[in-house]
């Protein structure tokens, strides 16, 4: 990951992470600022054109940092489900991504002061077990070569036995070693959607392989069908997506598998439709219920039974774990 700008809050050159970064970018012109909001939050951005120039803000986060996980997301099973940001925005560019419609920008950010994760993790581990999605705003594996924050959270479960930490992604990752509290879930997409939709990822057929050889490795792999997208002739794409990974994975050994159907706040949906006017999903005519913005009931149905039926072929409908 080359970044040609680099933003660097006053206060984080004082943390051995920044050091780091930007020795692993010498070229890069560096800007102080004060504080990362000034960037990240300033009027009138174009963020579509921010996509194609990506700049890197290093900064230090106060206040909240983990967070309790949203109803739009799946919880599998776990009582005390949390989501952490420890960096916002992605590498890659999905057309259909919430986070579109959450911020303002397309620049990343990377927050430097991971000891502050970590008690905050630990004090919320005084009320029990955890279960937190570290990648729901970017993601840390993908970026892990540059930031080490994926190796940040793996740590943190291997030293706390009562943390479960989810590391989702879509990039072609060499998973080593066996954290039995991390699973890696990989998201898979029919090739018509990766091209379309899903710019700057992986091949699908190289997450499908990267994540039958963590299973080899003995690590815990989940498998995300979700989102489920609406395009034409879909069930043919999804039987045949799915017809890939059982060719290369024995579905049998997944951890779990998560399928859900494309769905985001109606207010992220809104400033989506303002800053991507050209987007084929954000226009689509979805129906808004309890502030969230989905397809139509009988369609949200129909997809998730249809590549849930696909799926119990491979593998038992308790690890199946669906959207709704």
């Amino acid at each position: 990951m080359r970044f040609a700008h680099i933003y660097v809050e006053e206060r984080a050159f004082g943390y051995p992470l920044t050091e780091k970064i930007l020795s692993k970018i010498p070229d890069a012109h560096v800007i102080k600022i004060k504080h990362y909001k000034d960037v990240f939050d300033r009027k009138r951005q174009d963020a579509p054109l921010q996509k194609d120039n990506q700049a890197l803000i290093i900064a230090v986060r106060d206040g909240s940092r983990i967070f309790k996980g949203a109803p739009v997301c799946q919880s599998f099973g776990n009582k005390n489900f949390y989501y952490a940001s420890s960096m916002m925005n992605c590498p890659f560019d999905c057309e259909y991504c919430y986070l579109k419609g959450m911020y303002p920008s397309s620049n990343m950010v990377v927050f430097v002061n991971l000891e502050d994760y970590r008690n905050d993790v630990e004090e919320k581990l005084k009320d029990g077990p955890m279960y937190v999605c570290a990648s729901y705003d970017t993601d840390l594996l993908a970026m892990n070569s540059l930031t080490g924050h994926a190796d940040f959270w793996k740590d943190m479960a291997l030293t706390h036995d009562n943390l479960l930490v989810e590391l989702r992604t879509k990039a072609a990752v060499q998973v080593t070693g066996n954290i039995p509290n991390v699973i890696y879930a990989f998201t898979v997409s029919p090739e018509e959607v990766v091209e379309r939709f899903e710019r700057y990822t992986a091949p699908v057929s190289a997450r499908i392989s990267a994540a039958a050889k963590a299973i080899d490795a003995g690590a815990k792999v989940r498998l995300c069908f979700d989102p489920i997208i609406k395009i034409p002739d879909w069930k043919k794409a999804y039987e045949k997506l799915i017809g890939e990974c059982a060719a290369s994975i024995d579905l049998g050994r997944l951890t779990d598998v998560s399928v859900g159907t494309f769905r985001i706040s109606s207010d992220y949906l809104n400033r989506m439709r303002r800053a991507y006017p050209d987007s084929e999903t954000a226009w689509y005519p979805y129906v808004i219920k309890d502030g969230v913005a989905q397809y139509e009931p009988d369609t949200d149905k129909e997809m998730q039974e249809f590549v849930c039926g696909l799926l119990e072929k491979h593998i038992g409908r308790e690890k199946i774990f669906t959207w709704n």
